[in-house]
């Protein structure tokens, strides 16, 4: 009776044994499918209304051709634009740092800068705009055509960059303004002549 007593406890604890690792395999079964299914899905994101409501929403980041040349022109004009608000949104430290060492040489000379965009092309993973480069001492404005070729690099979106882009690079190409590797400056960021001054 003992014995059939010890066999009885020890095929009930197997049967229990072998039901657990058959939920466990299930279990682990559904979690593989799951990761599967949500492999490509786009990032949940949670947001706080005014109210205090949590919104839950998937988002999916699909640049248009659209999206890109109004980033381009949000970067350049970050970049060489002397009224723009909250530059470095759209600038990489560098190109911060360059427009701010810039803007500091124009505005001891009295000068300030806009630009004009003229035109944009964003091809093959190159993108290239056409500017001019509005330069006003007192009442005399001077415009100078450029040129020039973007680099961008990729950041996380959010509400003031919605694109996701930044500006890397900036270089101008068969610009008036020639490069001076030895000062090891970018192009770019090379002083404007003030207008009316002769260039010899």
């Amino acid at each position: 009776m003992k014995f059939s007593s010890t066999v009885d406890a020890l095929s009930r604890e197997n049967g229990n044994l072998k039901r657990l690792a058959i939920l466990q395999a299930a279990g682990t079964l559904a979690l593989g499918i799951l990761a599967l299914l949500l492999y490509d899905k786009p990032t949940v994101v949670i947001e706080r209304s005014t109210r205090g409501l949590e919104i839950v929403s998937t988002t999916s980041l699909k640049r248009t051709e659209d999206d890109v040349k109004q980033a381009m022109v949000l970067m350049l004009k970050a970049r060489l634009d002397a009224n723009t608000i909250a530059p470095e949104v759209f600038l990489s430290e560098r190109q911060m740092e360059l427009r701010n060492e810039e803007q500091r040489e124009l505005k001891s000379r009295g000068i300030e800068q806009s630009i004009l965009v003229r035109t944009l092309n964003s091809d093959n993973g190159r993108a290239t705009a056409e500017i001019d480069r509005v330069v006003r001492v007192g009442d005399i404005r001077s415009a100078v055509k450029t040129k020039l070729a973007l680099a961008f690099q990729e950041v996380a979106p959010n509400e003031l960059n919605p694109y996701g882009l930044r500006l890397a690079t900036l270089t101008p190409i068969d610009s008036e303004i020639k490069p001076d590797q030895s000062a090891g400056v970018d192009p770019v960021s090379r002083p404007i002549q003030s207008p009316g001054t002769s260039t010899r």
